[in-house]
């Protein structure tokens, strides 16, 4: 019987370029909010609405980038004992 080998590889570089593409997201946010301020009257819910997307994809990007940054630490760790 063969034996193969089908370990497949963690997207690590993947996630940790998504979640620093969440900066854009972020900026749009931003750049939404922004416009909708140089209005003679701005609207309100539409100001909400920015806040709380932005709120939404920082809170996505921090979890992220903590996830990353835990497998990572993980890796070298274990990378470090087995030496």
């Amino acid at each position: 019987m063969r034996s193969t080998n089908n370990k497949a590889a963690l997207p690590i570089g993947r996630t940790a370029r998504i979640a620093y593409e969440l900066d854009a997201l972020r900026a749009s946010c931003s750049k939404a909010a922004s416009a909708a301020l140089r209005k003679s009257s701005p609207d309100q819910d539409e100001l909400e609405d920015c806040a709380q997307l932005d709120e939404a994809v920082a809170e996505a990007q921090r979890i992220l980038k903590a996830g990353v940054r835990r497998v990572m630490l993980s890796r070298l760790s274990r990378h470090s004992r087995s030496r």
